[in-house]
């Protein structure tokens, strides 16, 4: 007789994601630079670790915002689920690396490629979650797909970083980071208007 999937409740989870995100926010912030000297010309001089920061920082803060307005809704979860979000946090805890990558070369296809690839994977694995849930919690299946904004949320994102990638492979390989800025303010404003 086959046995019957086992089921958990989300606060460990939820606990674990929040320490993790938490983590790799405070080593973005370590790993900036410091200027040279006090003055404005050497903090101008970063700018660009500055704009990679503050991409990075929202990136986290926006995907801490998603899954916790998900699980809000989410009353059990699978082994699969749990899963699912470790191989998300392991592509989470890339960022400090690749964003350092970055700002150290803004202007390199390879750099701009692996960010974006890093985040086109946490897209994917968002989606194959957000499928995961619904089928494990059929009785809140309409909250939670307004919670799970799938096609806001994930469908639209990963089309503007196919255009980004597209822009990029033409010669302006910092599109992928302003596609990635841009998918994340029409997700703040998605959220604070609901």
């Amino acid at each position: 007789m086959p046995s019957e999937r086992m089921y958990l409740e989300t606060e460990r989870l939820e606990a674990f994601y929040d320490a993790v995100i938490a983590i790799i926010v405070t080593i973005l912030v370590l790993e900036l630079p410091q200027p040279k000297t006090a003055s404005l010309a050497a903090i101008w001089a970063l700018r660009t670790s500055y704009f990679a920061y503050i991409l990075s920082f929202l990136v986290c803060a926006n995907l801490w915002q998603y899954h916790h307005g998900i699980y809000n809704h989410v009353k059990r979860i699978d082994s699969h689920i749990i899963w699912l979000n470790i191989l998300l946090l392991f592509v989470v805890s890339l960022i400090p690396y690749l964003t350092t990558f970055i700002a150290t070369n803004p202007n390199s296809l390879v750099s701009q490629a692996l960010y974006g690839l890093d985040y086109i994977c946490v897209d994917i694995i968002l989606f194959i979650t957000a499928k995961g849930l619904l089928k494990s919690n059929p009785e809140n299946k309409d909250y939670l797909k307004e919670a799970l904004n799938i096609k806001d949320s994930l469908i639209i994102p990963f089309a503007i970083f196919l255009l980004g990638f597209i822009i990029a492979f033409l010669g302006y390989p910092i599109a992928i980071s302003f596609c990635c800025l841009f998918t994340i303010l029409l997700a703040i404003k998605y959220s604070l208007s609901h």
